[in-house]
């Protein structure tokens, strides 16, 4: 089973099949003003993107005259390649795998983020008493594909050389089993979610080390899309992210009621996240993610100061081949605070 980080990270790689490939022209698409947009989610439907699905539940993007389309992770083909090939779909992922798509060439732009901080992590048994980074010298850490070069990012960036902890290859299935039997000294998780799964299936309770806390600023469930929908129809964009964001702020205001919905109208009955209790303790997790750093005015919003400080550390620490220019990477144009939090009546049924 792919991991949600690893298939990012694969979409990613199919960067390089996009160079010099011949994509369906424009002219050959219905870009009309009222074709339906697209939301391509990187993942499955759950809580982490509850206020996209609170907003089509609620009819927020029919109020201000939009027809979308919510769609979740399509596991064969990549998120970026879909993008550059129809305009009208836009997309999210991590900041580090967008960067690295703009580096290769895709025609995409930065407008806005769902999540503040990344909920990349690690685990650890209790009795291993691992409060930092430093605790895990001279032991094993379980990470799965692409992201052994984030857990290298934030070595680096605390002052540890590469042999003072052992990185090792894990896969999804069996990272719990090597955790428990003593094997891993810790193994990476996301956040808002696998340390619940954890504790369901063990009864027991992980200690956390966040990523965020060793330098690794990055945002994530950041919203993507095409520049010629930007540069031809940045009104249409305007009214999904005002939609977006206003959905988000209904997931916030009532947790209990707005994982409710995901789990009876949009999860799928044999998906893990059918689980009304687990998506409820999840949604409490992420909301701390959606205003980290913020006020809650701010939700959806990008700082180019930090975008861009990130951008050229990655280029630094090689998790990207080079930094995008900001112009060419993040679109501000949409991330006053005004524009994205406007109120909008609601009707809600």
């Amino acid at each position: 089973m792919i991991s949600r980080r690893d298939f990012v990270k694969y979409s990613g790689a199919l960067v390089f099949s996009f160079v010099g490939k011949k994509l369906t022209p424009l002219t050959d698409l219905n870009l009309s003003p009222t074709a339906p947009l697209i939301m391509q989610l990187d993942w499955k439907y759950n809580v982490q993107f509850a206020g996209l699905l609170l907003a089509d539940y609620y009819g927020l993007y029919q109020q201000r005259g939009l027809e979308v389309e919510i769609k979740s992770v399509n596991l064969h083909r990549g998120i970026f390649e879909q993008v550059a090939e129809n305009p009208l779909i836009l997309g999210c992922g991590e900041q580090d795998a967008i960067l690295a798509a703009q580096v290769q060439g895709y025609p995409i732009k930065a407008i806005a983020t769902m999540f503040q901080a990344s909920p990349l992590g690690l685990m650890s048994l209790p009795e291993k008493n691992i409060q930092s980074l430093h605790d895990l010298v001279g032991q094993k850490v379980g990470m799965q594909g692409n992201t052994k070069k984030v857990m290298e990012f934030v070595m680096n960036t605390s002052g540890l050389l590469p042999q003072d902890i052992e990185i090792v290859p894990i896969s999804y299935q069996d990272k719990y089993d090597r955790l428990q039997s003593g094997e891993l000294a810790a193994v990476q998780c996301y956040i808002v979610d696998e340390p619940l799964g954890f504790n369901s299936q063990t009864g027991i309770l992980p200690q956390i080390l966040k990523f965020s806390d060793y330098g690794y600023d990055a945002y994530v469930q950041v919203i993507f899309a095409h520049q010629w929908l930007l540069e031809h129809n940045p009104q249409r964009v305007n009214q999904f992210l005002k939609a977006s964001f206003q959905g988000w702020k209904l997931a916030l205001n009532d947790i209990n009621q707005a994982a409710k919905i995901v789990v009876d109208f949009y999860t799928k009955p044999q998906s893990k996240y059918h689980n009304l209790d687990y998506q409820t303790q999840s949604l409490k997790l992420i909301s701390d993610y959606i205003t980290f750093g913020i006020n809650p005015e701010q939700i959806g919003s990008i700082s180019a100061n930090r975008w861009q400080e990130m951008s050229e550390k990655f280029a630094q620490y090689g998790m990207i081949e080079s930094a995008p220019q900001l112009a060419d990477s993040l679109d501000s144009t949409f991330g006053s605070l005004e524009s994205l939090n406007e109120d909008l009546p609601l009707i809600l049924s």
